[in-house]
């Protein structure tokens, strides 16, 4: 019984003593990792060593996008943090979030094996309500580190924008593009009054481009469809890794819009060459509105040139017909105009014939001695260009401006 006894108590004392020394090392381990810092750095090695899965488990995902683990692993895979050797990191600030939790930021920056800075980020820690064994500060890392926030897609005014064959949100338009980082939303999860504007709380109006910021990105490709009721579709590709995109100048006139502009121009020289004949300049408003001025000066010269030999007894103009035209634009221009158009700019080629009547002797002699006439048609025909600067708003197109020579160019 004795012997029992003993073996017992040595036994209690042996397992008394590793739980003690059990217990001291599982502190001496965890005790570094009580401090942001020291949390950062235990996973800026996990990170450098390509250790995904223990890195994984640092991560804190309630404030951002969640990512599952094997989205995790494509993500650090993108960043490559595994190529770097070392990383050196400075403390930016420790705050306190808006229901009282606590936040460490850090600049971190991955260096190669000549200490060179190929990489830069900034990673935010946050202290969790569970303590490690009940006494010491547990940090995790916030994983939008691991994620590209604010990404800006400039797509032309009156644009659809597709994501991986989802309409991007209005919500995500923001008011000016020239907006800057200072506006973006913070580590904890706030946002500046600015950022807080939504599109459906923003006009529209005059602003021939709109600017996307896109939320949380993961850094792999993504398809992009942008379409316009004037320019052409655009299918294409993004890499969230390159930045900023402006798809803008990548997008030409749609097939639609030439025949519009075509149409428009056509209906422009007809209402010219019918109120230089009838002397109408009041039918010009509705069309010429916005250079209604230049083109009433350009109806009195074509007005002149139709009645130039008859001092205005009668009319020597029949008619005037427009054929094989055709038009050459230049690229889209996206103007600061308060009403946000979309500037053309068409060169509108054109074959014409104008038809006159005029006095032609007849060879004969009238009785009151004087040559005997008749009046008779000829058709002057050649070729024009007229220059067209057309804007495009508020779902039509306007002319703004015109010039136009005096036709039948004639000697």
């Amino acid at each position: 019984m004795k012997v029992f006894r003993r073996i017992l108590t040595k036994l209690i004392i042996l397992i008394l003593v590793i739980v003690l020394f059990g217990g001291a090392a599982y502190v001496i381990h965890y005790l570094p990792l009580s401090s942001p810092q020291g949390a950062l750095e235990e996973y800026l090695t996990l990170l450098t060593e390509n250790d995904t899965e223990k890195a994984y488990e640092m991560l804190e995902q309630s404030e951002s996008t969640a990512l599952s683990q094997e989205e995790y692993e494509a993500a650090v895979q993108a960043w490559k943090y595994a190529l770097y050797e070392s990383y050196q990191i400075e403390e930016i600030s420790t705050r306190q979030g808006t229901n009282g939790e606590s936040y460490a930021d850090f600049h971190v920056e991955f260096l190669d094996s000549s200490d060179k800075v190929q990489l830069e980020c900034d990673i935010t820690l946050k202290e969790q309500s569970d303590a490690i064994l009940g006494m010491l500060d547990q940090w995790n890392v916030l994983a939008d580190h691991c994620l590209i926030s604010g990404l800006r897609v400039t797509v032309p005014a009156g644009s659809t924008l597709y994501l991986d064959g989802e309409e991007a949100d209005s919500a995500w338009i923001v008011a000016d593009e020239q907006e800057t980082a200072d506006e973006s939303e913070t580590a904890d999860g706030s946002e500046t009054a600015d950022e807080s504007e939504t599109a459906d709380e923003t006009d529209d109006a005059g602003v021939s481009k709109i600017c996307y910021e896109l939320p949380d990105l993961l850094p792999e490709e993504i398809s992009v469809t942008v379409r316009n009721p004037i320019l052409e579709s655009l299918e294409t590709t993004l890499d969230p890794m390159d930045g900023d995109v402006d798809y803008c100048e990548s997008m030409g006139w749609k097939d639609s819009a030439v025949s519009s502009c075509k149409e428009l121009a056509v209906s422009a020289l007809k209402q010219i060459y019918t109120s230089a004949v009838t002397g109408d300049t009041d039918s010009l408003e509705e069309l010429f509105q916005e250079c209604l001025e230049d083109v009433t000066a350009i109806v009195g010269s074509q007005s002149e040139e139709f009645y130039r030999e008859n001092d205005g007894t009668f009319p020597e103009f029949e008619s005037v017909g427009i054929y094989d035209y055709e038009a050459d634009f230049e690229d889209p221009v996206f103007s600061d105009d308060e009403n946000g158009a979309i500037i053309a700019a068409m060169t509108f080629s054109y074959h014409y014939i104008v038809r006159n009547e005029e006095r032609v002797e007849t060879g004969e002699i009238w009785a009151d001695g004087e040559n005997a006439w008749e009046l008779r048609t000829v058709s002057y025909t050649g070729e024009a260009a007229a220059e067209f600067v057309l804007s495009y708003y508020e779902e039509e197109w306007h002319i703004v401006s015109l010039t136009l020579p005096v036709i039948p160019e004639t000697e």
